[in-house]
């Protein structure tokens, strides 16, 4: 009787432990918000129970799950979104523009997507604040133009309605994110396009999810990166420009510096293991502070005449960076993160490519730099001896995307051509399909 009443109890107690970790895994569930913007956020399956999918969706559960959560993802109308979030009833709500509303009640994460907007009309020419704009209702697209002082002229509930209004002529103009047409198949039309800005969408978390998981939020930043590689890319369209934009770019830079001088007199180490025990020391003070070897490279000649080139590029040129054969640093326009480059596909992909991925120029994917809170790529070309082709080092030019691709015809003549081109009250238009 003795044994079976304590059989029982440790049913009972493996029962009550058992409902204990239930309720715990069920409560690590992210609770979000999210509204319909195919091929970002899509609804699939039964009515009752839909799923939503989408590439930013994708992200959010790889970036949550790296914070250790899971995801509970719901379509809801953006005003219900964002009530629901003011009142904790919700955990998060994305991808949402930044706005002061949101701010004031939750915080803010790091891009979760990055969308590309353009003004699609009928006519070429400027597009100026009286023409008749069309936009999808509670959109994002909606929230920037009446913050920067457009009139909306009308809101409708999809981008297929802007559409057959514009084929209509109800309205002169739609703005549109580019993969919301594409995804529409409507990139074959004769529609003109002007781009108005790239625009990084988040995930706003609720106060009350932050105050009872404070550490959440900088995990989740820390994977985005890593979770968003496969989304931030360029177009066959934009990756022309940059290559245009390059050419221009370091040609301007070698008629500037003598980079083969600079690789002569920048400091030189004999081993890998060498340079990795520096490369440790660099990081382990760097952003905030420089090692001796770092301050010793920003003295350099070479690095002062490199700031100076980037000054002269301010808006457009982030950062330069002149690597050796070894992949470490002769000269730099400001402190990076680390020294050596040799792992890096910048410099991996010059010196020493593969035969598929050979090219005499590398364009990165586009990166969120969240110290400067801006959108990067980096372009990096070989250095050679005169009379060769074989590199002798490697230079690398950070570029913020945005003026990069606003920059005109891809020239970048001194600092008034980086100036970007942001939408004023006469849009030019940059490109035609």
């Amino acid at each position: 009787m003795v044994v079976m009443m304590e059989r029982r109890s440790l049913l009972i107690g493996a029962l009550a432990l058992f409902f204990v970790v239930s309720s715990q895994a069920s409560s690590s569930d992210l609770s979000l918000y999210t509204f319909l913007a195919p091929p970002y956020q899509v609804s699939s399956g039964p009515i009752s129970k839909p799923t939503v999918r989408g590439e930013t969706t994708e992200t959010i559960r790889c970036a949550s799950r790296e914070a250790g959560w899971e995801t509970s993802i719901q379509i809801a109308p953006q005003k219900r979104a964002v009530h629901s979030l003011a009142r904790n009833l919700v955990d998060g709500f994305f991808a949402v523009d930044p706005s002061a509303q949101l701010d004031a009640i939750a915080r803010r994460s790091d891009p979760v997507s990055l969308e590309k907007w353009y003004f699609f009309s009928n006519t070429p020419g400027p597009i100026s604040r009286d023409a008749r704009i069309g936009v999808v209702s509670g959109s994002n697209e909606q929230a920037w133009l009446l913050a920067n002082n457009y009139n909306v002229f009308l809101g409708v509930t999809s981008a297929q309605q802007l559409l057959a209004l514009l084929e209509r002529n109800r309205i002169d103009v739609a703005l549109l994110d580019e993969r919301v047409m594409t995804n529409m198949h409507a990139e074959e039309s004769d529609l003109h396009t002007t781009f108005v800005r790239y625009a990084p969408l988040h995930l706003y978390l609720a106060e009350a999810f932050t105050y009872s998981h404070p550490g959440f939020l900088d995990r989740f930043n820390k994977a985005l990166p890593e979770c968003t590689k496969d989304t931030l890319t360029l177009s066959m369209q934009e990756r022309t420009h940059v290559k245009q934009l390059a050419a221009h770019l370091l040609a301007d830079l070698n008629a500037t510096v003598d980079l083969r001088q600079a690789l002569d007199t920048g400091p030189q180490v004999d081993t890998l293991a060498e340079a990795l025990t520096l490369d440790s020391e660099w990081r382990a003070l760097a952003p905030n502070h420089a090692s001796k070897l770092a301050s010793r490279i920003l003295d350099l000649p070479s690095s002062h005449a490199l700031k100076g080139w980037q000054k002269n590029h301010e808006t457009l040129v982030t950062e330069v960076l002149l690597m050796n054969s070894m992949g470490t640093l002769s000269a730099i326009s400001q402190l990076t993160s680390d020294y050596w480059q040799g792992d890096e596909a910048k410099f991996r992909r010059i010196m020493k490519p593969s035969e598929e991925e050979h090219d005499a120029l590398y364009i990165s994917p586009i990166r969120y730099d969240a110290s400067t809170k801006r959108f990067q790529i980096m372009i990096s070309a070989a250095v050679t001896p005169e009379g060769s082709n074989t590199p002798i080092g490697a230079i690398a030019i950070g570029l913020n995307i945005e003026p990069a691709l606003q920059s005109g015809d891809g020239e970048a003549q001194g600092p008034t051509a980086d100036q970007p081109r942001t939408p004023g009250p006469a849009p030019r238009i940059q490109k035609n399909r």
